[in-house]
């Protein structure tokens, strides 16, 4: 990746900090999401993700922009839905592939409802155009919302790369919301 295209993302980042404050539904965990918050676009053809220890797949939906520039979501009508965020690098090429998903949505869970579970040596599959590539999680965090940590998650890298990343940490129940997000972090293995 080039200077202007990190810098791109990382602008991106900053906004997607933003997003993922609404990360789920309005009552269960966090604010109620636009129609226009969530991707209309369909399955990205011949991307779909499997995590063996989490026994969970999903096609991948294409997810851009939103007209503030923060990060679109997955349909909240499907909480097992996944998406990749597709102005950036792709799974399988070079470069840190971004999949969003969420932790649970009108009180059924959601793909990323096991992301704090992950750790170091844990598997992640994509199924590519070019063929499956498999993931080793290298680390998980769960991190207060204010604290998103846009660089170790957009940077470029050598190799291919990827972010899955959801809600986390405590629900505040008042405010039907997350205070924290949790990102895992891992290399093609």
């Amino acid at each position: 990746m080039n200077r202007a295209r990190t810098a791109a993302a990382l602008l991106v980042a900053g906004l997607l900090a933003l997003l993922v404050t609404a990360c789920g539904s309005g009552d269960t965990d966090g604010a109620p999401l636009a129609a226009s918050q969530q991707s209309a676009d369909g399955v990205v053809p011949g991307y779909s993700m499997t995590i063996p220890k989490l026994n969970v797949s999903s096609q991948l939906v294409g997810l851009g922009l939103n007209a503030d520039k923060s990060i679109q979501v997955p349909p909240l009508a499907d909480p097992m839905q996944a998406g990749v965020y597709t102005k950036g690098p792709m799974p399988g090429q070079v470069g840190p592939a971004v999949v969003l998903a969420h932790v649970n949505s009108d009180g059924k869970p959601g793909f990323g409802a096991g992301f704090h579970d992950l750790a170091a040596g844990d598997e992640i599959n994509v199924a590519t155009p070019q063929g499956q590539v498999t993931y080793a999680v290298t680390r998980t965090e769960t991190i207060p919302k204010a604290e998103f940590p846009t660089a170790s998650v957009y940077s470029d890298t050598t190799d291919p790369e990827l972010r899955l990343i959801t809600c986390g940490g405590t629900l505040d129940r008042g405010a039907h919301n997350y205070l924290g997000q949790t990102i895992v972090y891992a290399k093609k293995a």
